[in-house]
């Protein structure tokens, strides 16, 4: 999809973040955009910086853990312009702590947003992208911690709803490649978002926002330094999904130093498979 201008965006957790970069980068091109958030003020400030670039903006307040909001949003959406071209999927949260450790809470609100979040956004939008004419293309937020667990680093169950939506991505790419429907799915490194700050909003039905002990964020904040690359400004990694999209690339990658930490996983899978026998 390569001509983008007069084309709708949708971009969840757009309210900051990787959302935000998403949203500059889209209307920069000439999209109108769309930010859900499930902070309304936030997705609002942003929907007023997309304005700025003389293309139409609605901010709506979304949780994307919610099938039945995630459908008002897209109704909504079809409401207004009458068609999708490029739907991002990428709100997200993570909480701290060894996989040991996790409760029912932790591993419910995490899935519910960063993998659920993905499938009723899919629901919700699919079916029609699929219907309109013209090229669409769907981005679904992964992270470099969806194509290897990192050491030293405790968000095991971040990891594990991460690797879910790079298997979600690869699989749906597959199976819409005779519709004009791309998939990609954006894997980055450390990037500058509030996603240290999400507890913020996890809901009262599953714990509460639960408080991280210093020494543990410190040591994952030190990881996350160390193994992720140098924290990347937002909006350069709007402009390099931008770029994604336009060259239909099924994995965005935003930090090309990581690349060791992939391949070393991938060398121990290939390592068991001569040992096989």
């Amino acid at each position: 999809m390569q001509d983008l201008a007069g084309k709708i965006a949708v971009v969840t957790g757009g309210g900051s973040g990787i959302g935000r970069g998403i949203a500059l980068a889209a209307a920069a091109e000439g999209m109108h955009v769309v930010l859900a958030d499930i902070e309304q003020g936030p997705a609002a400030d942003v929907a007023r910086e997309v304005s700025a670039a003389e293309v139409e903006s609605l901010a709506v307040q979304a949780n994307v853990a919610d099938p039945d909001s995630v459908k008002a949003l897209a109704d909504q959406v079809f409401d207004r312009f009458g068609a999708v071209h490029l739907l991002c999927n990428n709100a997200g949260v993570f909480t701290l702590g060894d996989l040991a450790d996790a409760s029912q809470d932790d591993w419910r609100w995490v899935m519910d947003v960063n993998v659920m979040g993905v499938v009723n956004g899919l629901q919700a939008f699919l079916p029609r992208m699929r219907a309109q004419d013209g090229e669409s293309h769907i981005v679904n937020t992964g992270s470099l911690a969806g194509l290897m667990a990192p050491r030293g680093l405790p968000i095991g169950v971040y990891t594990a709803s991460k690797y879910a939506v790079v298997a979600i991505s690869e699989t749906l790419r597959m199976e819409l490649e005779a519709d004009q429907v791309g998939v990609s799915v954006l894997c980055p490194g450390g990037v500058q978002t509030r996603i240290w700050e999400a507890e913020r909003n996890r809901p009262d039905s599953l714990g509460g926002p639960q408080p991280i002990p210093e020494p543990v964020a410190a040591v994952a904040q030190e990881a996350a330094r160390g193994g992720g690359g140098a924290a990347m400004d937002p909006e350069q990694v709007g402009r390099i999904v931008i770029a994604g999209v336009k060259a239909d690339s099924p994995y965005i990658i935003t930090h090309p130093e990581t690349r060791g930490l992939v391949a070393r996983r991938f060398e121990a899978i290939m390592a068991a498979f001569d040992q096989a026998g």
